[in-house]
């Protein structure tokens, strides 16, 4: 009797555990259901607006820890818009877990790419990474309130030209809407800039940059340099509380505020301390930027007011400005300064 009644206790908790394991698969099925509908929803929404949303295959996946939907050759348009934006994914994964709904984890597989016109002329920009990963935290009605990137050997080809690095850590968190603005943090390590920018005299590699701040102002019109007219000239700035980079000998750290010229070019200020001036004077000197004699009256004008930390190393305190397409480290000018839009 005693054996019988401890294997119907077997059979009873056998039986719930069950039960429990065949109703969080219901709860499963109904999360991942819901989740599908309402990327479904987004995708009539942006259709109803007159944009195109298509794809070539859905799957739903993930169970049990997770809610897992991949999107095969995702591809959105807006042929309403001036440019005609247009973007493509070859491989889009999203994922939520069961107990945090608002919390959207993106990996993307293989090339994206955006496309646009400028004039009658089709534009496109790919960007390929060895790993991309994304995150978005959203609030209950939808908007965004925290978006992050994780790339791995980035690089961005075609029609913005050619940018690479080892690793770009990219982090936004909105801040106002009136006017718009979002705190923003970049890092990229072995950055690698375009090859119309070799004539550098510091080279086209940069060991590393870091820049945290908050861009302020709206952007609008059809190609990117529409977007960025419309944004200096809105009053656009970013005001930067970090500034941190590695290029060559030179290293600077510091803080500012930066905005655009009506040439596209870099226009602002910064302060803070920069180390290995001597090495990078050098550099404008061997590739012609700067005379023999211009380059040793600079280092002489440097030296005045240099200073030394604690570990007896020289820097200098950087009054540092950008204007009229040149870089000056006070009263003395470094070398011309680009436009950031390719030419």
């Amino acid at each position: 009797m005693a054996c019988y009644i401890g294997s119907m206790r077997y059979l009873v908790l056998a039986g719930l555990i069950l039960g429990a394991l065949l109703g969080y698969y219901v709860l499963w099925s109904h999360l991942s259901d819901q989740v599908a509908a309402e990327a479904n929803a987004w995708m009539e929404a942006q259709r109803r607006l007159g944009r195109t949303v298509a794809h070539d295959g859905l799957r739903q996946w993930g169970f049990p820890y997770r809610l897992s939907l991949t999107y095969q050759n995702l591809r959105w348009h807006d042929p309403q818009s001036m440019a005609g934006w247009r973007l493509e994914a070859d491989e889009v994964n999203a994922h939520l877990q069961l107990w945090k709904l608002d919390h959207v984890i993106f990996d993307l597989v293989g090339p994206q790419r955006i496309g646009w016109k400028e004039g009658d002329v089709e534009q496109q920009a790919t960007l390929s990474t060895e790993r991309f990963r994304a995150s978005l935290v959203i609030d209950g009605a939808g908007n965004w309130l925290r978006v992050a990137a994780d790339l791995n050997q980035p690089r961005l080809s075609g029609a913005l030209n050619d940018w690479s690095a080892g690793k770009l850590l990219l982090h936004a968190r909105r801040a106002g809407n009136v006017p718009p603005s979002a705190d923003l943090a970049v890092q990229a390590e072995h950055l690698t800039l375009p090859p119309n920018l070799s004539a550098g005299p510091l080279g086209r590699e940069i060991a590393s940059l870091k820049l945290v701040g908050t861009p302020r102002g709206t952007a609008f019109g059809k190609t990117p340099e529409e977007l960025l007219a419309s944004w200096r000239d809105s009053g656009g700035v970013v005001d930067f509380e970090t500034i941190a980079l590695q290029w060559g000998a030179l290293r600077l750290n510091g803080d500012g505020t930066l905005t655009l010229d009506k040439q596209f070019r870099p226009l602002g200020a910064l302060s803070g301390q920069m180390r290995g001036a001597d090495a990078g004077i050098d550099a404008l000197a061997a590739a012609g930027k700067m005379k023999p004699e211009e380059a040793a009256a600079a280092k002489a004008a440097l030296s005045l007011i240099a200073q030394r930390d604690d570990k007896g190393e020289s820097y200098l305190p950087v009054p540092l400005t950008a204007q009229d397409g040149r870089l000056f480290l006070g009263p003395v000018s470094l070398f011309s300064l680009s436009p950031v839009l390719p030419r």
